[in-house]
């Protein structure tokens, strides 16, 4: 598991000084892009490679709400992993007490750039992954 912890800033928030959930899918991003840096994978290198990495699909259920200044913690786990797919969960928790305010999943799959269709990721950045993931499911 990989975790972001950030103050929630004024402009991700409403008229009523909580949170637009529109943002929690772009928390889930930062943790997801931390993830994939903590395990050795360079976005940039893979779309240089000619792969991109599309979301197919998103949730996010929201337990709480999330105010202007708080802190949050993103926790990101990989929970399934092949070499056309990842699909990642979220758990956003208030940092000061860990109180649970939002859960999430995207599912990513891996795509040729230019044709847009199914790719496969390369045997060193799957194994990269694959260690990750191996540490994420001893962990549940």
């Amino acid at each position: 598991m990989v975790t972001v912890t950030l103050k929630v800033r004024f402009y991700e928030t409403d008229m009523m000084g909580i949170a637009h959930h529109s943002n929690h899918i772009r928390w889930f991003e930062c943790g997801r892009c931390e993830y994939l840096a903590k395990a050795g994978i360079d976005l940039f290198a893979l779309l240089d490679d000619g792969i991109a990495y599309p979301i197919k699909s998103v949730s996010c259920e929201y337990i709480s709400p999330i105010n202007y200044a708080d802190t949050i913690d993103i926790e990101t786990r990989l929970t399934k992993l092949t070499r056309a797919q990842m699909v990642f969960t979220y758990r956003i928790v208030k940092h000061e007490d860990g109180r649970l305010l939002a859960t999430g999943t995207t599912q990513n799959v891996f795509a040729h750039k230019d044709t847009g269709r199914v790719a496969r990721l390369d045997e060193a950045d799957y194994k990269k992954l694959q260690a990750m993931y191996a540490e994420d499911i001893s962990h549940t």
